[in-house]
């Protein structure tokens, strides 16, 4: 239903009367509509239980457990009054594992809120403020010196401008900048992110839509140094990390039916450091999205790969190591039932694998839920 109302709220931002924009809306939705003071809102609680066969993202002598999880999603719209809108959501998850020795507990909770502003029929300006906090099992083995995971807590802030222009009836170009702060627990990956994106779109029909975007991020950390070619650090340094991505996003709904919706993502990134570029690598990465929908079932099916290439960091002895690799592979399924106007329920399954030359940044995970929805909308 928000869905819906999103569409029609947009005619009645570009001037059009509810009924002309959607003449067979219900009653209920019109009046909220055609009032400038109206808001929309969900909310989603969900719970579940599962298995999960390597909490620590072992290669040797993975720990599993069963698990409770539970969670919730709230989402706060405000409609279109004159050339302004708003909307806030919440996600939080809190997960217990009943046999974990080393690792007990996963949590995580996002909040974020946006105004737009409409100026004109062609230009958007928005601003988004963002906080989350994470209380997770990383892999921080891309980015770190010991190559391996760690249960990391982590607390972000966030904000930023965006500026949308839709220059054609087909196409439209969005710039975004955003600041970012992140601290840690133990304060060893405090740091500071700025962000830039500009991203080109074209919509050659109502089903089909495509963007291409150039991201570009610097990080600067509070305490991390530098590191020589050969893995030793640089006393009285500061490391920064710049970063080059592009990405291409392919979405599709083929048949006259809708039942499907394909999301494919192509992309390419560079890391780089300050210093002698022992961290630096090249990342490629392929993502795809397959969503099913008739009556009251939902099937969805994700799943990602990626490729790392280390241009300093080697593995191994000898005179000539060879450079460090690593691969990641994702899949994930969620199958969906809807039992009543309020009530779903789901499996989901997840499968990963890192695949690397180094052994220690090499693991496979297995993890299933079965769970429940309870939905309310207004």
């Amino acid at each position: 239903m928000l869905a819906l109302l999103a569409v029609a709220g947009t005619a009645v931002l570009h001037g059009q009367t509810a009924g002309a924009a959607a003449p067979d809306l219900p009653p209920d939705i019109v009046a909220m509509l055609t009032n400038p003071a109206a808001w929309s809102g969900s909310v989603t609680l969900h719970g579940g239980a599962g298995y999960k066969d390597n909490l620590l993202l072992s290669r040797y002598a993975p720990e599993g457990s069963a698990f409770a999880r539970a969670g919730v999603e709230a989402f706060l719209w405000r409609l279109p009054e004159g050339r302004t809108e708003a909307y806030a959501f919440l996600n939080a998850e809190d997960t217990r594992y009943r046999g974990g020795l080393e690792v007990d507990h996963e949590t995580e909770a996002v909040a974020q809120a946006e105004w737009r502003y409409r100026i004109g029929e062609k230009l958007r300006f928005s601003l988004m403020g963002q906080g989350y906090w994470l209380d997770e099992v990383f892999d921080v083995s891309d980015t770190d010196i010991l190559r391996t995971v760690a249960l990391l807590q982590v607390t972000g802030v966030a904000a930023g401008p965006a500026l949308r222009w839709d220059f054609a009836p087909q196409g439209w170009l969005e710039t975004k900048g955003t600041a970012k702060r992140e601290t840690f627990r133990d304060g060893s990956n405090n740091n500071h992110l700025y962000e830039g994106e500009v991203r080109l779109g074209w919509r050659p029909a109502d089903r089909l839509e495509a963007s291409l975007g150039e991201i570009w991020r610097e990080r600067s950390f509070d305490h991390r140094q530098q590191y020589s070619a050969g893995g030793r650090p640089r006393p009285g340094t500061r490391l920064h990390i710049g970063e080059e991505e592009t990405e291409l996003s392919l979405t599709a709904k083929p048949g006259r039916a809708k039942h499907w919706k394909l999301v494919t993502r192509a992309g390419r990134l560079t890391y780089a450091d300050n210093g002698s570029g022992y961290f630096n690598y090249r990342e490629h990465k392929l993502a795809e999205t397959a969503e099913w929908t008739a009556g009251d079932w939902l099937v969805r099916l994700e799943a990602s790969a990626r490729r790392l290439v280390y241009e300093v960091q080697t593995v191994g002895l000898g005179a000539a190591p060879p450079a460090r690799l690593k691969e990641s592979y994702a899949t994930e399924l969620r199958v969906e039932r809807k039992l009543s106007a309020r009530w779903t329920a789901y499996a989901e399954y997840t499968w990963e694998r890192s695949r690397s030359n180094y052994t220690l940044a090499a693991y496979l995970m297995n993890e299933g839920l079965l769970g429940v929805q309870w939905s309310w909308e207004k």
